[in-house]
């Protein structure tokens, strides 16, 4: 376009072509105040093509733009499951948990995560908080809304591989579950998980492992928010909790040892997470984890925390 084509006589060109279809006093007319301020003639089609165009690129990217801002934030990245499980089998028919750091974390306190991401408490208490536990990946994930927090290093029962089923078969449950009461652990501390839940129960009792009247007070329960009975043949006393005491005991001598070996923050006796690479899977069903991850879990998930337990499944990655 003529650098001498100025703002004014785009107003007035404008003002009087609208659309080609318009009557053609008034295309010649603008026609002829251009060739006397020295503007080439431009088939007016072409103009009004030219503004459609322009037109209809600002509206595509207002719709964009509001687009991207009625989805919210970009959902957590999750990747698959990793070509290998993250354990590996010991002597005697043991498995250890394999941990790659980069999948675990943030490794900064919870308290401080929670205040940094502005994440609502009531009593003291996450909202909206779930955790998922990916048996396979020996992970706990906690999520809360649609954001991963923080990832969790776990270790299994004896038996890791595939659903609880009945009482003393050394298996980690699967399923959909809940927290249903925090209480005093000789492991430090412990969540305990609301199993057996509805399906594990008319699993037993088409088993024969339960009878009608134990799997109505187990769906009662359930029903209720309540934990179900724990003296049933399917089993029960299935918590999230802490490190072994003989464990514990260990660190402690080898920290007195060691003057200065203890990270700021952590209690005597309390494994470092983000130094453990391996640990055999220990508990007969529990899911347990070391001593300073279940503190902050116990501090700040509430009673009726979704609980879901998995096989294996996706891993999200942490911030």
């Amino acid at each position: 376009m003529d650098t001498t084509y100025t703002s004014h006589t785009s107003r007035f060109y404008h003002r009087q072509h609208r659309c080609p279809d318009h009557k053609e006093g008034t295309y010649w007319e603008t026609e002829s105040l251009h060739r006397k301020m020295g503007i080439s003639r431009v088939s007016p089609f072409v103009r009004c093509f030219a503004k459609v165009a322009l037109w209809s690129v600002a509206a595509a990217a207002a719709l964009l733009l509001l687009a991207g801002c009625a989805a919210g934030p970009s959902a957590p990245k999750s990747l698959p499951p990793p070509p290998s499980s993250a354990f590996r089998p010991g002597p005697w028919e043991t498995t250890y948990a394999v941990y790659d750091p980069a999948l675990f974390g943030p490794e900064v306190p919870l308290a401080r995560l929670i205040k940094d991401y502005r994440l609502d408490l009531k009593d003291g208490k996450l909202k909206k908080a779930r955790i998922l536990i990916i048996k396979s990946q020996r992970r706990l994930e906690l999520w809360v809304r649609k954001k991963m927090v923080k990832a969790y290093r776990i270790q299994l029962g004896q038996k890791p591989v595939g659903p609880k089923e009945r009482q003393g078969d050394m298996r980690t449950p699967e399923g959909e579950y809940f927290i249903c009461e925090h209480r005093p652990s000789t492991y430090h501390r412990g969540l305990m998980i609301s199993y057996p839940n509805i399906q594990d129960a008319k699993r037993g009792l088409e088993a024969g492992l339960i009878s009608q009247r134990e799997f109505e007070e187990i769906k009662a329960a359930i029903k209720e928010g309540r934990c179900p009975p724990q003296k049933t043949k399917l089993g029960g006393l299935i918590l999230i909790h802490g490190q072994l005491p003989e464990y514990t005991a260990d660190f402690a001598r080898s920290q007195r040892a060691k003057p200065g070996s203890r990270r700021p923050g952590l209690e005597p006796g309390d494994a470092d997470p983000a130094e453990i690479r391996e640990f055999h899977d220990w508990t007969n069903g529990c899911v347990a984890l070391f001593n300073p991850d279940i503190r902050e879990l116990y501090e700040f998930i509430p009673d009726g925390t979704r609980v879901t337990i998995v096989a294996n499944g996706p891993v999200t990655i942490p911030h």
